[in-house]
């Protein structure tokens, strides 16, 4: 049984399946699984808002219903229970809050799902193009709320965004608006003249570059010939002064070549070389076998946590690097927020223009921007309050007694939730797994599955 205290919530989308809103459908967006749920259910769920506690959505449902407290809990027990072991029903001992934040200082912007590449770890999959995708003017509009609300810069990002026709006019009118620039490509659509008109609106650049080689990044990208295409859009950025940062997602495809990725792009002139972990979410979710361990991460940020020091390109913050370093003394108060800044200093449009604190929540119930002002989502989302919210003392297992807590904060949640438990200590740690690595293959849950819950 379920505490009568605690606080559950079920943020994702309820899909309508006949006429009279009798019968709707779940999706899972980690695992694909679906699940169709009646009235009944769907009354239940709709009421684990992550505000109520358990003891007051019995109590509500014994009233609607007409029936004891015990019947109502007894029967919402398999649902509950489903949907909690599949990591999409969350609970904490607090309620939710709803918080009045300072705008974001930056918003990461899909301007697109288009892409000219398939590359295995996507977390939007991106490919063809969508018919939700913002248009022009409505991307003109979104900019003049952005500003207005105090916005200071955008990441432009994709799919790949350069590969709308409309791309410089909107990025053109973001500067024209006094906003700062920074857009994520894969290059490979990069030439003199495109070099020439990003540093005209002193745009920077992030470019993915996942191998030392062609066969390795041209086999992660899916599209042969990428990586020299890759390399000449680098060239034509640095050469025309484009600040480039070169972002490499970490498998178990490229881990070796991380030391030499680092000096090639150094060699090409790149400001700043970033590492990301690979996540399996999006396309990625078929790719599990490329996640690589802890503790071959612990290694490759260890070798560029010393290269920092000798290396003459710098290298952005890496996860869990401050575990090199002596612990704090103090340990961090219960209130002490964790994971990233998503939603607290950042956000996430994607192409559809729904507003996420990062892509890997991709699926869940939450406000878009073709039906309310950006504003007013980032004060009243429930989504968005409820990630601002999660503290230190939501957290499972290791990280509760870790003297790093204060440091790390957690980590990245969105791992965890591709993972199966939203609030466990980070699987991607080396701290956590040192006694025992976890295993990294597909989780059992992972093949399809359509259920009733009722």
């Amino acid at each position: 049984m379920f505490s009568k205290d605690e606080v559950p919530y079920f943020p994702f989308k309820f899909i309508s399946v006949d006429d009279d809103n009798e019968r709707w459908l779940i999706h899972n967006p980690r695992n694909d699984n679906e699940h169709e749920v009646n009235q009944t259910a769907y009354q239940l769920l709709w009421r684990c808002d992550g505000y109520r506690i358990w003891g007051e959505i019995v109590n509500e449902l014994a009233q609607a219903y007409q029936t004891s407290e015990q019947q109502i809990e007894e029967g919402s027990i398999p649902i509950l229970n489903t949907l909690t072991d599949e990591g999409i029903l969350w609970w904490r001992r607090d309620r939710m809050q709803w918080w009045r934040l300072p705008p974001p200082t930056f918003v990461l912007w899909d301007l697109t799902n288009r892409c000219n590449l398939r590359c295995r770890h996507c977390v939007v999959s991106a490919g063809e193009c969508h018919e939700a995708e913002l248009s022009t003017d409505k991307c003109f509009d979104l900019i003049d709320q952005l500003k207005a609300f105090g916005v200071q810069m955008l990441l432009l990002s994709g799919g790949e965004p350069l590969i709308r026709r409309d791309f410089f006019e909107i990025a053109e009118y973001a500067v024209q608006q006094g906003m700062e620039l920074q857009v994520a490509t894969n290059a490979t659509l990069v030439t003199e003249e495109v070099a020439r008109r990003l540093a005209s609106i002193h745009a920077n650049a992030q470019v993915s570059l996942d191998g030392a080689t062609a066969e390795v990044h041209d086999d992660f990208r899916q599209v042969p010939g990428t990586w020299e295409r890759t390399l000449q859009g680098i060239g034509y950025l640095v050469k025309a002064d484009v600040p480039v940062m070169v972002a490499a997602t970490v498998t178990k495809a490229n881990i070796d070549q991380i030391p030499a990725l680092y000096d090639l792009a150094a060699d090409l002139g790149a400001h700043t070389f970033r590492i990301l972990p690979f996540v399996p979410c999006g396309r990625g979710s078929t790719a599990w076998e490329l996640e690589v361990s802890p503790s071959q991460m612990q290694e490759v940020t260890s070798y560029l946590h010393q290269r920092r020091d000798s290396g003459n390109l710098p290298i952005a913050p890496m996860e869990f690097e401050c575990t090199f370093a002596p612990p704090y003394l103090d340990r961090p108060d219960i209130g002490t927020h964790i994971g990233c800044d998503g939603a607290i200093t950042y956000c996430t449009i994607n192409f559809r223009g729904e507003v996420l604190p990062c892509n890997f929540f991709s699926g869940v119930e939450t406000e878009n921007i073709k039906e309310h002002t950006f504003a007013w989502i980032w004060e009243h989302s429930r989504f968005l309050n409820y990630f601002r919210s999660l503290t230190v003392s939501d957290v499972h297992g290791h990280c509760q007694n870790c003297a790093w807590l204060s440091a790390c904060r957690g980590s990245c949640l969105a791992a965890n939730f591709v993972h199966g438990d939203i609030f466990q200590s980070n699987c991607h740690c080396w701290l956590v797994n040192s006694s025992q690595e976890k295993d990294n293959s597909m989780p059992k849950y992972k093949y399809c599955l359509k259920s009733q819950l009722v």
